[in-house]
């Protein structure tokens, strides 16, 4: 009986399959109460580790951008803006990219608080480089437009020629279900939608490369592409987008050179896939659902070699640039730190 108690306690502590384990290290926030009819505004949106791992930068639902401290589980909220509409994180120089309630596009340090206005109006999406000097930004019409941004320092924004817009891209449809651009700032992907009477929901992930006028793919699998997620691999050799048919989710990889599907998965229980990550050595993807379902795909073996399913929807997933974390943004407005680890 002993032993049976210890072997049950092991694997609700770890969770170990085929070359990968995950083993619960600690948790973040307070649990709170999940809503039916919307998510609480504690719960964390977007999630970003910075490049020593050490913190992690998250959005939540409501206003509040906050900044935990992963040693101390301490938290503090980044600069006062409010009412943003997306965020997106730069490891490289420590900014963030946000639409503030104003309709301003600011660049903000998080060390220090300052904002630099990048330009203004009702953009959808963006994103920024890592070294924070290429920015990308969608108006949810059929144009992406290419922004060069100054060299700055992580701690310190300069005002005095800042930005200038290099190009405009044509999308096929409008861009309204996501954007984003590779670390190293050579590729963008859209996830681009559109729905008529008649025609039903039209989609296609378009990836260009920053230096050329037109997409060197174009990716239309008949399914909605990227609502919730569109991202590429840290080493940028691979795209992977969520999708959705027929009310049931699923994710697909595609690698950029080739074009090549390497990951196709469809049919999940839940309406949404609404959180992937890369792992930083881009071998693995791990994917959150509306159900609880935490799933870790190898994605050499287009299989899943971990699967967990939590007591409520999962809304957000990071990785930490160490391979030490992943975390994990539930309904409940916690955040659940997992010890990831690769099987040598």
């Amino acid at each position: 009986m002993k032993n049976l108690l210890v072997f049950l306690l092991f694997n609700v502590l770890c969770l170990s399959v085929q070359g990968a384990a995950l083993e619960f290290a600690f948790q973040l926030g307070e649990k709170q109460q999940p809503r039916l009819d919307e998510l609480l505004p504690d719960v964390a949106r977007q999630m970003a580790f910075n490049k020593h791992s050490r913190k992690l930068i998250t959005k939540g639902m409501g206003d509040a951008v906050v900044e935990w401290d992963i040693q101390s589980r301490q938290k503090r909220e980044i600069g006062n803006i409010h009412a943003k509409r997306w965020f997106s994180y730069s490891t490289g120089t420590n900014q963030l990219l946000v639409r503030k309630a104003d309709d301003n596009i600011t660049v903000l340090s998080v060390a220090s608080g300052d904002e630099t206005r990048l330009t203004h109006g009702q953009y959808e999406d963006g994103r920024l480089s890592t070294d924070g000097t290429l920015a990308v930004l969608s108006k949810g019409d059929s144009e992406v437009e290419v922004w060069q941004l100054a060299k700055q320092s992580p701690e310190t924004v300069n005002t005095n020629g800042f930005a200038q817009k290099l190009k405009t891209l044509q999308t096929n449809f409008p861009v309204r279900n996501g954007l984003t651009l590779s670390n190293d700032g050579q590729f963008i992907a859209a996830a681009e939608g559109s729905y008529r009477d008649g025609e039903g929901h039209r989609t296609v992930i378009e990836i260009w490369n920053t230096t050329d006028a037109d997409p060197i793919q174009v990716h239309d699998t008949g399914e909605i592409l990227g609502i919730w997620n569109l991202l590429f691999s840290p080493d940028a050799t691979m795209v992977a987008v969520d999708t959705q048919k027929n009310a049931q989710s699923g994710i697909r990889i595609w690698e950029v050179g080739t074009g090549r599907q390497r990951l196709a998965k469809s049919g999940f229980e839940a309406y949404w896939t609404r959180a992937l990550a890369f792992s930083p050595t881009s071998d693995y993807l791990a994917s959150g659902d509306e159900a609880g379902n935490l799933r870790v795909w190898d994605i050499s073996e287009g299989e899943s070699v971990i699967w967990e399913t939590y007591s409520t929807g999962i809304q957000a997933l990071a990785f930490s640039p160490n391979g030490e974390y992943l975390a994990v943004a539930l309904w409940d407005a916690t955040i659940q730190i997992l010890h990831w680890r690769k099987k040598q």
